[in-house]
């Protein structure tokens, strides 16, 4: 018998394609890798084509250096973290960009371990993955606001109150006060979410079960010691939080729910599509054995179903009852287990292949969104039209309008920086004397300006374009200049930005 020839062996493969391999055939190495784009891809983007900062992020600026609790719009958790960041790196811009992508991060990590708890890891990877087709984990994501922050915890509740509830272990319930605690420090609309945990809870045998326990009572206990401050804070401003609120729900009640609605639609235009493409097959008839996952437990489903719908549901009643109306961009923190719904519901069409498919895909968008916002930001299609407001020459800009207050007062420092928060906070916001901000020229919607101080200090008013800035006159006196405008350019555009200016001596200086 003759020898038999060397053993054949399969071509060995490069280290780093071997490891990407293992890592894309395992669920949570797919949440890591996806973490891990959005975290690149949504710093580089704004980072790379912002001129300057978007409004809530230069409003977050503003108001962190005032270390308050909250401002006349929300409570001021996003402006800390936003100070803390620019105490760390010492500049403002790219800071903001990577802390809006480290809660979005989050928010995926908080839903991915919920969803292992209800559904398993495969389901849990390709509901997270799915979010990436929703408009408020990627194209709004530059502009670190209340929103981006609530989202986190409003993720991180709902991960908490399942396990309290499953596991009846105390820790859970201090987490999950934690959770809750730092959403009322985002948004007060947290309180919609306390109240579908709530819902949730009567309606399990396990919740109804939990409430026989010191759990639910410890967390309600440490939530009202932790938003005390925030209730404090409501009651000495007299609600000016919940008076802006009503102010911005002033519009007729059917156009704004059907804006309500249409946009959450809108918002859910690339998740439709994604989450068809990866249930497009369903499995071979008869197919069971090793491929085929078991029926999602109803208990978890009706959680989903009860966390997603609710706090819609109630905003929209609350608008009817109320005659209000309502904005698309206060869903954006209810969107977080849309995912994890929709792969519960897909019953049988859900198997092994479907989370390839959508991880191809979800991972795809986290290049190409970033990619296409980057082209819509920069390139010069948009000559001939205003510019987008994160190209605007705001460096050029606050240097003029320093320069103009100088000239006009010898040389006083720039202590107060007056007008609608865009501009003033754009002007504002690279001087290194870091003055304050006087939102709309109104002491009630800043309350660490004095009006003694503002005597003293006088201001420098501005606004955009040749709009008339609010009665003056509490203010100004005799002291004031006449109005003036000067006129700046912008990449992108040949339409000019034109600031009107009033300078408001400080006393001493007063003419």
């Amino acid at each position: 018998m003759g020898t038999a020839g060397p053993a054949r062996t399969a071509p060995a493969r490069p280290a780093v394609i071997a490891c990407t391999g293992k890592v894309l055939q395992r669920p949570a190495g797919l949440i890591w890798l996806l973490i891990a784009g959005q975290i690149v891809t949504w710093t580089l983007a704004p980072a790379l084509t912002h001129v300057v900062p978007p409004l809530d992020v230069v409003e977050g600026y503003m108001w962190g250096q005032e270390r308050v609790i909250a401002t006349y719009k929300h409570p001021a958790l996003p402006s800390w973290v936003l100070e803390m960041t620019r105490l760390l790196t010492g500049t403002v811009g790219w800071p903001a960009y990577l802390a809006s992508q480290l809660f979005v991060g989050a928010s995926f990590f908080f839903v991915y371990r919920l969803g292992c708890d209800l559904m398993g890891r495969e389901r849990a990877a390709a509901g997270t993955l799915l979010l990436t087709g929703i408009l408020y984990y990627s194209w709004t994501t530059p502009e670190f606001n209340h929103n981006i922050v609530q989202t986190t915890f409003w993720a991180g509740f709902a991960w908490a109150l399942w396990r309290a509830v499953d596991r009846q272990a105390l820790l859970w319930w201090v987490i999950l006060a934690a959770f809750a605690s730092l959403a009322f420090y985002a948004k007060l609309s947290t309180a919609l979410l306390l109240v579908a945990g709530g819902i949730w809870m009567l309606l399990d045998a396990r919740g109804r079960a939990a409430f026989a326990t010191y759990g639910p009572f410890l967390a309600l206990a440490l939530l009202a010691v932790a938003v005390a401050p925030l209730g404090s804070w409501l009651a000495e401003t007299n609600f000016a939080m919940l008076r802006y609120a009503a102010e911005r729900t002033s519009y007729a009640t059917p156009k704004g729910i059907h804006e309500f609605v249409l946009g959450a639609l809108g918002a859910l235009a690339g998740f439709l599509p994604l989450l068809a493409a990866g249930l497009v097959r369903r499995p071979a008839a008869g197919g069971g054995g090793a491929g085929t996952l078991p029926a999602v437990d109803p208990r978890a489903l009706r959680f989903l179903l009860v966390l997603t719908g609710v706090p819609p549901a109630l905003l929209i009643v609350a608008a009817l009852v109320t005659g209000t109306g309502l904005k698309a961009a206060w869903a954006s923190s209810m969107f977080n287990l849309t995912g994890l719904l929709a792969i519960a519901m897909s019953g049988a069409r859900f198997h092994p292949r479907s989370l390839q498919r959508i991880a191809a895909v979800a991972l795809g968008l986290v290049v190409a969104i970033p990619v296409a916002y980057a082209v819509f930001v920069s390139m010069p299609f948009r000559t001939g039209k205003p510019p987008l407001r994160v190209l605007w020459s705001g460096p050029e800009i606050s240097a003029r309008m320093s320069a103009v207050w100088d000239q006009a007062t010898g040389g006083a420092p720039l202590r107060i920086v007056a007008g609608e928060n865009w501009v003033a906070g754009l002007i504002a916001l690279p001087l290194g004397d870091r003055p304050h901000l006087l939102s709309d020229v109104n002491l009630a919607r800043s309350p660490w300006i004095s009006a003694r101080q503002l005597a003293d200090q006088g201001m420098l008013v501005v606004w955009e374009e040749r709009k008339a800035p609010i009665d003056m006159q509490p203010y100004i006196n005799a002291r004031t200049e006449e109005w003036r405008f000067e006129k700046f350019t912008a990449p992108s555009s040949r339409i000019p930005i034109e600031i009107g200016y009033i300078v408001v001596p400080p006393r001493r200086v007063a003419r």
